[in-house]
């Protein structure tokens, strides 16, 4: 036929690559996490989501701490250093 597409033979890593659960990136790290939680019980990936989420929290406020400071809205507090003995 003159006006239809030419088609092509797919080869088997092709149609290996093609799936809807297959990614087209080599080490995408979306993937590469969700492969790794896939084995696991929901309450161990909710456990997990959970010390993430509180572990980005802690990092604003540090950078939320360190900005005010950077600001001036509030004043650095002196260092102040003491000399315990140990021993």
């Amino acid at each position: 036929m003159a006006g239809s597409e030419p088609q092509t033979e797919q080869t088997p890593e092709h149609e290996a690559s093609s799936g809807a659960d297959a990614c087209p990136v080599a080490w995408c790290p979306f993937c590469l996490a969700a492969s790794a939680v896939q084995p696991m019980s929901p309450d161990v990936v909710g456990h997990l989501l959970k010390a993430g989420s509180e572990v980005f929290l802690a990092f604003r406020a540090v950078i939320d701490a360190r900005g005010d400071q950077l600001d001036g809205t509030v004043p650095a507090a002196p260092v102040r250093l003491e000399k315990i003995d140990v021993g």
